[in-house]
């Protein structure tokens, strides 16, 4: 069965492009898609341009969304939250 999990994660420090790295490894790890959201503005976050793009748009203190769909969604949004600091 699908489904669809969001979360609200906060910016407390400027994203590298380690950390898209990191982000483009762990959306491979899993059956379901990951996608990043902000200000209607959405991607998937297996693409290294796209998600290097995404986080130079991020400033500290911004808010984006985590939207995870797909038969492993719930379990894959816990240990993406769990595992990454921002």
């Amino acid at each position: 069965m699908k489904q669809i999990c969001s979360r609200k994660v906060k910016v407390s420090a400027k994203f590298t492009v380690n950390k898209a790295l990191e982000i483009m490894q762990f959306a491979k790890d899993f059956n379901s898609q990951l996608f990043l959201s902000k200000n209607g503005m959405t991607i998937h976050a297996t693409g290294l341009s796209q998600l290097v793009s995404f986080f130079l748009t991020l400033k500290e203190g911004d808010s984006f969304l985590y939207i995870v769909e797909g038969a492993d969604a719930e379990s894959a949004m816990n240990k993406m939250t769990n595992k990454m600091v921002y």
